[in-house]
């Protein structure tokens, strides 16, 4: 089925929460802690709306614990409003076919590997740009074929989404999971608090749309990143550039270059170990306007 995208707001933050039973242990995804994300996007499609949001925290050196919920049939911008949900034993087949075909999913996948959560971030934090291909039917087959069979499903669940406004959404959550081969798990004290990425100042423009590109942006490798990231560019003439790296709030961080570069394929590296996990922004301003890369550290 396709769907276009209409709208949709990025946000960063934090995601908390205690869990036990066949798994027991803590759950924080806060924006301050170097080895986690927490994200969240309100997205609004051509037939729905639909609130997502993420969380990422390091277990061990290589294990990462993964936090997912999907809200359909949501309002877009979101408003604050209660959802509960009692899923039957005879309910359980059909979720595991297809965990999208309800309207409220929420999924806890401990020890995961850090491939696969480098892999969902990138899937998660790349749907800033993204169009179509954002549907909430590639995130089932993605979860599907990639995580189904290590993940606890939220059979039994109140979430709550309390407040929002243009500087944050925040709210709670508790759940009953189910895992194949009947493992349980429950969630107690969920909390969540989210603030959105402004990009006001970052976005790509150029000063006449008529002028010929003299100047593009490649893909960034590795992406997620850590510690070091490459971004290959090309420029037609020569040219002065100033290369620069901004957080989600638009302050700078750090300058790369403001030189002279002859015309050609070009390269430059960032890597900054003071910096927490996030996403950041490098900005290339040259002759003919300026132009911005998305950038995410994933320690």
């Amino acid at each position: 089925m396709f769907r276009v995208l209409f709208s949709q707001t990025l946000y960063q933050g934090s995601i908390d929460f205690f869990y036990s039973g066949s798994e027991t242990g803590a759950f924080s995804s806060s924006i301050e802690d170097t080895t986690s994300f927490g994200g969240a996007l309100n997205i609004s499609l051509n037939d729905s709306s639909s609130f997502l949001m993420m969380g990422i925290t390091q277990r061990e050196e290589n294990a990462f614990d993964l936090f997912l919920t999907v809200l359909e049939d949501t309002t877009f911008p979101l408003q604050p409003r209660a959802w509960s949900w009692d899923i039957s034993i005879t309910d359980i087949a059909n979720i595991i076919e297809d965990p999208l075909s309800l309207s409220t999913l929420s999924v806890f996948v401990p020890n995961l590997d850090s491939s696969f959560a480098n892999q969902w971030l990138t899937f998660f934090t790349d749907s800033s740009n993204a169009s179509d291909s954002l549907s909430l039917d590639s995130l089932s087959s993605f979860f599907v074929e990639n995580l189904i069979g290590d993940s606890y499903i939220a059979t039994q669940g109140d979430i709550q989404i309390n407040e929002v406004n243009e500087e944050t959404i925040s709210g709670n959550f508790s759940f009953t999971m189910w895992k194949p081969l009947f493992s349980f798990t429950t969630i107690n004290s969920g909390l969540f608090n989210f603030s959105p990425v402004s990009l006001e100042n970052l976005s790509t423009s150029a000063i006449n749309n008529n002028v010929p590109k003299t100047f593009s942006i490649q893909e960034a490798y590795p992406n997620p990143f850590n510690p070091e990231v490459k971004i290959p560019f090309e420029t037609s003439i020569g040219q002065f550039v100033n290369i620069s790296v901004f957080d989600i709030n638009g302050k700078l961080v750090k300058n790369l270059s403001n030189k002279y570069w002859s015309p050609g394929k070009h390269s430059i590296k960032f890597s900054d170990n003071r910096l927490t996990s996030g996403i950041y922004f490098v900005t290339f301003i040259h002759k003919k306007g300026h132009e911005t890369k998305k950038i995410t550290l994933f320690k």
